[in-house]
């Protein structure tokens, strides 16, 4: 099915990967379009959009792991190694693409989709937190708009609006 684009999940934004540390929240953005674009891009535009991906990945994780480094941040060790072992798979990835192994990049692009949820909400949260905490001494709050809802009651629920009839 060469040239074709194919049926495949996708990623998209969702405003629960936010975690109010800016630069952090602008990448992860930028993350899932980029992999988003390798789990849509046909056959042809495979191979530039795993650039970019890589170009993306390599700048997002030094990013974080100077943040790390800088900060002095206590559990940076298993987040470096996440971060490595995407890397290396990236490597492996490429290395199957110059085969014309084409599905082992869609492979490679949802397993990321997988991946990226649980490394936000662990990882990166926990590095946002201490980054916000070293900063301010509180934690990073993500302010967010629900588009159809109405706004909270305080100590209430959100409520969703429905229309008339």
């Amino acid at each position: 099915m060469s040239g074709t684009q194919r049926l495949m999940p996708r990623l998209a934004w969702d405003d629960g990967f936010a975690l109010g540390e800016q630069g952090m929240d602008l990448a992860h953005r930028e993350f899932v379009d980029c992999v988003d674009a390798l789990l849509t891009s046909d056959d042809e535009a495979l191979e530039a959009a795993l650039a970019v991906f890589e170009r993306h990945a390599c700048t997002h994780f030094a990013q974080e792991e100077e943040a790390m480094r800088s900060s002095r941040y206590d559990s940076a060790r298993c987040h470096v190694d996440e971060h490595a072992a995407v890397l290396e798979s990236l490597r492996q990835v490429k290395a199957a693409l110059a085969q014309g192994r084409t599905e082992v990049v869609r492979a490679f692009a949802v397993a990321l989709a997988d991946w990226f949820p649980g490394h936000t909400e662990v990882m990166d949260k926990g590095l946002a937190s201490w980054l916000a905490r070293q900063r301010w001494g509180g934690t990073p709050m993500a302010v967010t708009r629900a588009i159809g809802a109405a706004p909270s009651r305080v100590g209430g629920p959100r409520r969703p609006v429905h229309a008339e009839a």
